[in-house]
């Protein structure tokens, strides 16, 4: 397995570099501006060759592109698996969150299945003292819900763009923000809908307070760990203390060496607090990246009770599929898969031109979309490197929806609204 760089981990637009924007020095009046340069071990140094020593979290990232410290030094600190353990040995009541993503690499990388996967995950967690270990699924079931309602308020607006991404937010609110961020959904990401669940629902379902819960995730995407520490996310505390990538996760398995099947106790009632540690995994069709285009294609037919429309599938490019839904001669609905900073300059460059003509766009920084995640794991050699991606699609195109699971969600969402009549606004940003 590779080793943890921070600079091959993000996406693009927040990676590494050797300078940092921020002005991390003293309120000195007899120094104006200085050039702040970063060395090892988190010591910042100033022109006039002066130093002190700084603390600096992932709260103060602008996402610029150069970043707010070296290498490993924030991410140690903040977003690692000592925190992990740290806030385990000392919450109350420990909950992780797991991407279908990240379980599809690591069934991949050990040829085997994702249920299994998850059983197996689920199980090294539990022994870590988590009490619920939980499929991120639920808060995307959600997302794609609210997803679809808003894009019915709001198609005046078109293009919708999903939020989903850090990476692309970052992208658009630091580069593009009069022209991206009007258009980008309001609606959270499955990760940010988990942490509502969890510090608000789930507090108050089980009667604790919510900065008693220990909230990790484990993602795809190393840019997960800068939208956990966004403070829209945060009321009291933070909805989601600590993001473990993929690659992180797989090492901790390696480590501890846990077998494969052994304790297996299949619970009767499953439910959305036992499904994972079952290795039930909610599927959905659409792709490894949360299938917000076809969701809302799917919605729009459905409630459209047109039996004559049809969709139209083209691949402009790679990393770019365009689906329309028509009628005849005539396109009802125009929705775009858009992954990889070049194809989402392009879709830049169409809106500042007023010919971006699609009505919701599911944006993605990564190429090939969540799948191929930084924090996923990648094959040793180049040449086994696509193999490695293709079989994690495959994986993740093999979980199935749950009926029992979705209806399990839909109580939870009514149980939600009577313990907080406010619950609807956790769900937007």
């Amino acid at each position: 397995m590779r080793s943890f760089q921070m600079d091959e981990g993000f996406s693009g637009v927040v990676r590494i570099s050797n300078a940092c924007i921020l002005p991390l020095r003293k309120n000195d009046p007899t120094i104006s501006e200085s050039l702040v340069s970063i060395r090892g071990k988190g010591s910042v140094e100033r022109a006039d060759g002066t130093s002190t020593k700084v603390r600096v979290s992932l709260n103060d990232c602008l996402a610029c592109n150069g970043c707010i410290t070296s290498a490993e030094t924030i991410l140690i600190q903040e977003q690692s698996t000592p925190m992990l353990l740290q806030g385990l040995a000392t919450c109350s009541v420990g909950v992780v969150t797991v991407s279908p993503q990240s379980v599809c690499s690591i069934a991949a990388k050990r040829g085997i299945e994702a249920q299994k996967t998850a059983r197996l995950i689920a199980r090294h967690f539990k022994r870590l003292g988590v009490r619920y270990v939980l499929d991120s699924s639920f808060g995307r079931y959600l997302t794609l819900a609210l997803s679809y309602d808003e894009f019915v308020e709001r198609r005046h607006e078109a293009p919708i763009l999903t939020s989903a991404c850090p990476g692309f937010v970052c992208y658009a609110e630091k580069t593009h923000g009069d022209l991206l961020v009007p258009h980008i959904s309001r609606v959270r990401s499955p990760q940010a809908m988990m942490g509502a669940l969890v510090k608000d629902y789930l507090a108050r379902s089980i009667s604790v307070e919510p900065d008693k819960i220990f909230h990790a995730t484990v993602m795809p995407c190393f840019d997960k760990k800068l939208e956990a520490s966004r403070p829209q996310f945060a009321n009291k505390c933070r909805e989601v203390d600590c993001v473990l990538s993929t690659v992180e996760v797989d090492k901790l398995l390696d480590e501890a060496a846990v077998d494969d099947e052994s304790e297996v106790d299949v619970a009767t009632d499953v439910n959305w607090l036992n499904a994972f540690e079952n290795g039930i995994i909610i599927g959905s069709p659409g792709g490894p990246s949360g299938g917000y285009a076809e969701y809302i294609v799917r919605r729009f037919i459905s409630d459209s009770k047109v039996d004559r429309l049809i969709t139209q599938r083209t691949q402009k490019m790679k990393n770019l599929e365009v689906i329309e839904v028509i009628d005849g001669e005539s396109v009802w609905l125009k929705v775009a898969k858009c992954y990889g900073f070049r194809n989402i300059q392009n879709l830049v460059q169409k809106m500042k031109r007023g010919k971006a003509e699609y009505d919701y766009v599911e944006v993605m920084a990564c190429p090939a979309g969540c799948a191929n995640g930084g924090g996923q794991i990648r094959a040793e050699k180049a040449d086994m490197r696509q193999k490695l991606l293709d079989s994690v699609v495959e994986k993740y195109e093999m979980l199935l929806p749950s009926i029992k699971l979705e209806d399990e969600i839909e109580r939870v969402k009514a149980h939600w609204e009577c313990l907080n009549g406010r619950f609807a606004g956790l769900c937007y940003t």
